[in-house]
């Protein structure tokens, strides 16, 4: 009875211990794989924003041209999740070109949501999109001078996030199972290996432990 009490403890105290680690683990990495994810999208936004401010002081670009220029055929698409707004921030009457898939919607401002610039000179957050999607939004305000100030934004859909985080999430989980089912496996076969000494001692006199 003491050899199978002292093996109930140590089994169960492996098996929360490990349970505890693996829980962790899990949850470690998939932050790791969400951040990761999310710089990428926004490394792929910045790239249309660059391309944008660089038009900034050509105010007679078409808006479809300046959405060619980009490569990226969601901003001609409507309500895509993929807009591009360049808005002038000093004036009295408010001038907004935007992409064709925006339509006549407009991209909210992170500034008046207190999100501060990085050390890059933009703003990025998850905003809610016209058609209630969730959105990755990156914007960088501009000084031309006596040209004007402008606000030019660029957003795409969230969901291939989310979806990247979500499936690896459910890899990384059935990985951690299998491992842990594994790893108790190992855990009984240690516990019953290590304590067979103390069950054999335990026996009473003339008799012997059965296979």
């Amino acid at each position: 009875m003491r050899a199978k009490l002292i093996a109930s403890r140590l089994f169960f105290s492996a098996t929360a211990g490990l349970v505890v680690i693996l829980v962790i683990t899990g949850f470690a990495l998939s932050l790791v794989y969400r951040d990761a994810t999310e710089r990428a999208f926004d490394r792929r936004l910045n790239l249309h924003l660059r391309n944008l401010v660089a038009g900034v002081g050509t105010p007679d670009a078409s808006p479809d041209r300046q959405s060619q220029s980009l490569g990226e055929p969601l901003f001609n698409l409507p309500l895509s999740g993929w807009y591009w707004q360049i808005a002038r921030t000093d004036g009295d009457k408010a001038e907004v070109r935007a992409s064709r898939s925006l339509w006549d919607r407009k991209l909210p401002q992170l500034d008046s949501e207190s999100v501060k610039l990085t050390t890059t000179g933009t703003r990025s957050a998850y905003v809610d999109g016209p058609e209630g999607q969730t959105l990755r939004l990156v914007e960088r305000p501009v000084d031309l001078g006596a040209n004007g100030r402008f606000l030019v934004s660029v957003t795409g859909d969230a969901k291939e996030i989310l979806d990247e985080t979500r499936n690896f999430n459910y890899h990384i989980g059935g990985t951690l199972t299998v491992l842990g089912i594994v790893l108790l496996l190992a855990t009984i076969f240690q516990v019953r290996f290590g304590l067979a000494p103390l069950r054999r001692f335990s026996l009473p006199a003339g008799r012997s432990e059965r296979a």
